[in-house]
């Protein structure tokens, strides 16, 4: 009797102990994803916190987190992509020409007319000498009231050439305008020519209403005039990546910005394929210096449209494979040293997302990475982002927030997982600012110097040296000056 209420007692206890280990050990946090939102076990629902951003354009974070006894924390998050999405086609940037590059381009106009006139012989003028004087400049008809008659209908502003063709007997001064025709296929000039002319010997100017001076107006207004200023004003070129792949450019049908004597600006958009990036209203735009040659402004929806573009196409993830951040990880003194995990390259899962983010531009990124430990394997969710300002090579201009990771249980069931090195990781990412400032800077001069924009038959094309970025006000976007030079 008294063995079997020993036996009793045991057994008692040890089931008292078996609940008490349960509830000290507590049930452990799973998320069974559906969408956005996610179920946790019912044993644990009450004490789960769970934050969602709020759905605003971009990568969007929803975490689920419950503390233990001892004041053990354990996460999981899951991002989604959050819309509206933008339509391809539309206007998220602009290419500025400055005054300065008009000024340069000026002799190219020049040299065109000259080609035009060469063994010209007009009645009454004698044989084609010279041209003299040539200038070319950013125009607006309230400031140039005399163009009026000639320029027609030009809310925009328009491209105002002048110069004087010398003839054996008379000098002619022409003014030649070029105004913008808007077209979401191309970018077009309705070309107009007006000559005078000025004869060297007063007794002769009788002569001029009777001179045939429409045939020089019409051999000066020809094609090659339009296309020398469609060089400057056009679209980016395609940016070679490498692989076969280019970023493309594309025309938007919106009006030519243009302030006389200053700086004239086409819109453009970026072009991409399938799918569609995060949408985020455009803000204001810094304006041009007053030394600008050539400049683009990149609203943050272009910015995102070509994350899109290098994400789709893989770009992304072939760059993050040659930066080895895997064999980074396991050549770590410590991670070699005590650590059996090992990673293999990260891939993106989702396109990455800029956004402003009060005084700079946050870069959002979510990722899958396959992780190794022993004979086991499992899938990792990781999700990090950058905080950038510019310039990007300046000391503090690139932060890294603390990376998140959960691991799949299942292809839509999470887990927290290596908490602790994560922390170790997080503690650490002060020491990757410099350098990823540093790559970032190399990346802007990588795509961008070189670059150079010619038109056939056109005696000029434009090569870029280099760039220097600033952020836009509100951080809604790019500034992109352009050391850029204009070759004959």
């Amino acid at each position: 009797m008294k063995a079997a209420l020993g036996i009793a007692i045991v057994v008692a206890n040890l089931a008292a102990f078996a609940v008490i280990e349960q509830r000290s050990t507590g049930v452990e946090l799973a998320v069974e994803l559906s969408g956005r939102s996610g179920t946790v076990p019912a044993a644990i629902a009450d004490r789960v916190e769970i934050r969602a951003e709020l759905p605003a354009p971009g990568l969007r974070r929803t975490r689920w987190s419950i503390e233990y006894r001892g004041g053990h924390v354990r996460e999981v998050g899951a991002t989604a992509l959050v819309g509206p999405f933008q339509a391809a086609g539309a206007c998220s940037g602009r290419v500025i020409v400055g005054q300065k590059l008009l000024d340069a381009l000026a002799p190219v106009i020049a040299t065109i007319v000259k080609r035009q006139l060469a063994h010209t012989e007009i009645f009454g003028l004698g044989a084609f000498e010279r041209v003299d004087g040539t200038t070319l400049r950013w125009a607006r008809v309230e400031t140039h009231l005399l163009d009026a008659a000639l320029v027609g209908q030009a809310p925009d502003g328009y491209v105002r050439a002048t110069a004087t063709v010398q003839f054996e007997r008379a000098a002619v001064p022409l003014t030649i305008v070029l105004v913008p025709v808007r077209d979401a296929a191309k970018l077009r000039f309705r070309v107009a020519v007006h000559g005078e002319l000025r004869f060297a010997s007063r007794v002769l100017e009788w002569l001029s209403e009777k001179l045939p001076t429409d045939q020089l107006v019409s051999q000066v207004a020809s094609e090659e005039l339009d296309s020398a200023i469609i060089t400057t004003l056009a679209p980016p070129p395609p940016i070679e990546l490498g692989d076969g792949q280019a970023l493309r450019f594309t025309y938007c049908d919106a009006p030519v910005e243009i302030h006389d004597g200053a700086w004239g600006a086409l819109p453009f958009a970026v072009a991409f394929d399938g799918g569609a990036p995060v949408h985020v209203a455009p803000g204001p735009r810094l304006a041009p210096r007053a030394d600008t040659t050539l400049a683009l402004d990149l609203d943050v929806d272009a910015l995102n449209a070509m994350l899109f573009e290098l994400w789709r196409t893989k770009w992304l993830d072939r760059r993050l494979a040659e930066a080895g951040l895997e064999r980074r990880f396991a050549d770590d003194a410590t991670v070699a040293q005590y650590l059996s995990v090992r990673v293999d390259a990260p891939t993106l899962a989702l396109p990455p997302v800029v956004e402003p983010a009060g005084d700079h531009l946050r870069l959002a990124a979510d990722a899958r990475i396959a992780i190794h430990d022993g004979d086991a394997s499992t899938i990792g969710r990781v999700f990090g982002a950058l905080e950038l300002r510019f310039p990007a090579d300046v000391p503090g201009s690139v932060k890294v927030s603390p990376l998140e990771l959960a691991c799949e249980r299942g292809p839509t069931t999470l887990v927290p997982c290596y908490a602790d090195l994560v922390a170790g990781l997080a503690a650490r990412s002060g020491d990757f600012d410099g350098a990823l400032g540093r790559r970032l800077a190399e990346l802007v001069e990588r795509i961008f110097a070189g670059q150079r924009i010619a038109v056939d038959d056109v005696p000029a094309a434009i090569e870029v040296h280099g760039a220097t970025l600033a952020l836009a006000p509100g951080a809604r976007g790019v500034h992109v000056e352009l050391d850029a030079e204009l070759l004959q």
